[in-house]
């Protein structure tokens, strides 16, 4: 205020400092704060709140993070998921090495603690599941993977309908029918020499998936179906959840859209009809419901894309395995072969006690070793609800808690001499632990050895080449020829 007053008084200023040196001195002075005056001091505070922010912000990062595990949370969002893509159980194994048997990373969207060995007994203490958020969505809110507590109870007493010894050889006729058709196809597709069998097992699982499921197949509109299917499963290699049109999640989303309104069609039909003496999985579990509590149509429809899901991905990684390893290993196949010969003629239908009888022999420790040596899923997740402590450590709540599946399997090699009966529960989790344990396990094993049963009996394979796949399941990806067998 005073600079432009001094300066207006001109040559009088001059004059008045050159007699006073005191004032020629605050005369200075006033022009050098004029020049302070003049500082962009909006930048200056914006600077000085921004550093602030920061410090605070590290601060808080640090607080939340008191007494977690040793580790890295990676990026912001994507954590160190991309490295954990590229090889899940190396990066679970390098990390071990670095930090310890318990440390923390970010994987899929969210901090993540990881468990190793016997700290991951754990897990069997936490009763929400982790998976990541997005495959939560794609699953539906009220699918069994998602909820906790008495409905989740009711609803495993109400599904098991589908999974009893009644039910399952039930199947049987279904299953063999629809292996054989495509074992054929494939023989004729062989004809033009090894080819990668990828998606030809995925229309194999698919349809025996369906026909099991809701008793019914999509016939001409197959090919459709599964595309609308395989889009949906896109949604779960998704890195991003952003459900906009355009992205992979997206997309998802809306393919599950179409997915419902076919199963609610189907439950619609059945409940119409009346006809739910059915041997498919949905009439089963609607006429369970008749006893007493049913289950809700949403309950239903989230059932049914989740059996659709266990009973299709996970077996079509795991029947590429088998055929990866009966390559492999012919002294194994020899065996095999003559254990099913002993049983069964490969002409006359197959029936529940031959697959017994081969399931509680070689052929179902064969199987249950290829799972255990390649299990198709990677890791074991659960959610935690609370602050809790482990080991002196602290998991914050909202944290996941993870243990990977082949680092507490630690198998190497098939060995057809494990008793998988005595193995404990860490030791052999491919389908799960404690009350996460999949509800569709004897199923699966059931089509395994159906589908071993009639290959090794009736056909020949020739695998030229074999790779394997890490994420999202992790199976050996084969080329192969089929053939049929001399008679």
């Amino acid at each position: 205020v005073l600079a432009p007053d001094l300066t207006a008084q001109g040559p009088g200023l001059s004059t008045l400092q050159a007699g006073r040196p005191h004032v020629a001195a605050f005369g200075a002075a006033m022009e050098r704060s004029s020049l302070v005056v003049s500082l962009p001091s909006k930048k200056v505070t914006l600077a000085i709140g921004a550093a602030c922010t920061l410090v605070v912000r590290v601060l808080l990062q640090r607080w939340r993070l008191r007494r977690t595990p040793p580790g890295s949370l990676g990026l912001p969002i994507l954590g160190e998921s991309i490295e954990y893509i590229s090889h899940p159980a190396k990066f679970v194994e390098d990390r071990k090495l670095r930090y310890g048997p318990i440390f923390k990373t970010g994987l899929l969207f969210s901090p993540t603690v990881c468990l190793t060995g016997e700290h991951a007994k754990l897990l069997l203490k936490i009763p929400s599941i982790g998976w990541p958020s997005h495959f939560m969505a794609l699953l539906g809110k009220t699918a069994m993977a998602a909820i906790n507590g008495p409905r989740h109870k009711f609803q495993r007493a109400v599904g098991f309908a589908a999974f009893t010894d009644e039910a399952l050889a039930a199947y049987v006729p279904e299953v063999e029918a629809l292996t054989r058709k495509h074992l054929d196809l494939w023989v004729a597709k062989s004809r033009m020499g090894p080819f990668d069998p990828h998606e030809d097992i995925k229309m194999y699982t698919f349809e025996i998936a369906e026909k099991i499921l809701i008793g019914q197949s999509s016939g001409t509109d197959l090919r459709s179906m599964l595309k609308t299917f395989n889009t949906w499963l896109d949604g779960f290699e998704a890195l991003v959840d952003f459900n906009l049109p355009f992205t992979c999640f997206g997309k998802a989303m809306r393919a599950r859209s179409a997915l419902l309104e076919d199963y609610q069609r189907v439950i619609d039909q059945k409940r119409a009809t009346g006809k739910l003496e059915g041997k498919d999985m949905l009439s089963l579990v609607m006429k369970e419901g008749t006893r007493g509590e049913p289950m809700t149509d949403e309950e239903l429809k989230d059932f049914c894309i989740n059996i659709m899901f266990a009973g299709h991905d996970t077996t079509k990684a795991t029947i590429q395995t088998l055929l990866h390893y009966l390559h492999e290993k012919p002294a194994i196949r020899d065996q095999l072969e003559k254990e099913i010969s002993a049983v069964w003629d490969g002409k006359s239908p197959l029936t529940w006690e031959q697959t017994q009888s081969c399931q509680a022999g070689k052929c179902g420790r064969f199987c249950a070793e290829i799972l255990r040596v390649v299990p198709p899923a990677n890791n074991l997740y659960r959610l935690v609800t609370e602050d809790m402590e482990l080991e002196g450590y602290r998991i914050p709540k909202g944290w996941k808690v993870t243990a990977s599946i082949p680092e507490l399997h630690q198998a190497q090699d098939i060995d057809m001499s494990v008793d998988h009966s005595s193995l404990k529960q860490l030791e052999n989790c491919t389908f799960g632990l404690g009350n996460r344990l999949c509800i569709g396990y004897k199923f699966a094993k059931l089509e395994l050895i159906v589908w071993l049963m009639c290959t090794l009996r009736n056909y020949q394979t020739y695998v030229t080449g074999s790779k394997e796949i890490l994420f999202p399941f992790r199976y050996m990806n084969v080329n192969v020829a089929f053939s049929h067998k001399a008679s």
